[in-house]
Parts: C-alpha cells; structure tokens; sequence
C-alpha cells in the first residue's frame, strides 16, 4: 500500500509549493506519486458537459484530454488502493489520513518538501504480490491495485474456475 502523506496549513503558506517540489524530487528517483488537493471550491462549473454527467447520475466521469483527468465520487479510504509508491494530500487537516506535515508559511517550502521526500523514503515497499507464499516483483497497476484492495478488504485467496 501507498505511503500517505498529508501537508496542512493555512491559505498561502505554501503546501502547494512544497508538494510541487518534493514530487519533482521523488519523480526524479523513480517514485510514482498521487497528489490528491482538497479544496472548498468546485471544479466542475454549472452547465459544463461534466457537471451534467454528474447531475445524470454517473458514479465516474472521466475527461479525457492529452492528461486524462478522472473525477468520481471521493471515498478517501480508496488512496490506499492506489498503484503508487507515496500519496501526497493537500489538506484534510481534520482527518488523520497518513503522516501529517504543517506548513506555517512561505518560508517553510523547502524544508517541508524536504520532509515529505523523508518521510516518502522511510516508507517505500518494492511493488510485489505474494504468491504461495514468495513474493514476486510487480509494477502492472491494475494487478498492484487489486491486490491492495485485496489486504484492504482482507482477502486471502481468490479462486478462479
């Protein structure tokens, strides 16, 4: 399962900064990284294709341009099924959802993407599944994600005729 950190902190003290930084250090050594933002505002506009997609009902709806954005309905004990190496969360501070980092201001970003790169090295697993037992390197995504769900939910073994 994906290492979670969370950064906190008031308007403009920096979180995106540091997050911006710290994943251009963990991409440059080889982590794959999730950022999830929470934000009060909504991204979807009123009368856009996507918000009507919503208002219809869709559980997913995926806009697809050269980056491929997905929107869904959020349940926040997901991000441990993510195929990553670390999930940084901008935000959240009420919720315990992994190692929590504040930021106080401005001149904190360095230090705290220096934190987040720490704390994402201290907790890195090689992608692996065990099978009967040993473990077998994996880094197809879906396979990862499975088998996340898969200790997430508990489950052992799954038998296919």
């Amino acid at each position: 399962m994906p290492c979670v950190i969370q950064v906190v902190g008031k308007k403009d003290s920096g979180k995106t900064s540091s997050i911006e930084k710290a994943v251009k250090k963990l991409k440059e050594r080889n982590y794959t990284v999730a950022v999830i933002k929470h934000s009060h505002h909504e991204i979807d506009l009123q009368g856009k294709d996507t918000f009507r997609f919503w208002n219809a009902g869709a559980d997913i709806v995926i806009f697809n341009d050269s980056k491929c954005v997905a929107f869904y309905k959020c349940n926040l004990d997901l991000i441990f099924l993510l195929p990553v190496d670390v999930v940084i969360i901008e935000g959240y501070k009420e919720l315990n959802l992994g190692k929590k980092i504040e930021i106080n201001s401005p001149s904190e970003i360095n230090e705290v993407a220096e934190k987040i790169i720490k704390e994402a090295e201290g907790c890195k697993e090689e992608h692996y599944i065990l099978i009967d037992g040993k473990k077998m390197a994996c880094n197809n995504s879906l396979t990862l994600a499975l088998y996340n769900l898969m200790k997430f939910l508990n489950i052992r073994e799954i038998k296919v005729d």
